[in-house]
């Protein structure tokens, strides 16, 4: 089972995912596994055929303010068509508000 939960900094994602996917390796803070892959000159989409079978969790960096360095705008963009391509494949997609899981794709385990 793949699983993607996404969210605010600090909203309760590893929460989450500790509470209904115990069972499930998780990846943690994907945003920054991006940051890190791009500074290594590394394509960060090719993770998302390695990160099935795991629980995601990533901070949902699109909305605000269009960062003016290049190399920001370009990691936001990344991270989030990573994460539109790992939706795709998710078995489920759970989006976290102050602690509140909203399921968008799948059910509650």
């Amino acid at each position: 089972m793949t699983v993607l939960i996404i969210g605010g900094a600090y909203q309760g994602k590893r929460k989450v995912a500790e509470n209904l996917y115990a069972d499930l390796p998780r990846i943690e803070n994907l945003h920054e596994i991006v940051r890190k892959m791009l500074k290594e000159d590394k394509d960060p989409l090719s993770l998302a055929d390695t990160l099935c079978g795991h629980v995601i969790t990533c901070d949902e960096i699109g909305c605000g303010i269009v960062p003016i360095d290049r190399a920001d705008e370009n990691w936001r963009e990344t991270v989030g068509r990573l994460c539109c391509a790992l939706a795709q494949k998710a078995d489920a997609v759970v989006r976290v508000i102050a602690g509140v899981s909203q399921f968008i794709k799948g059910e509650q385990p």
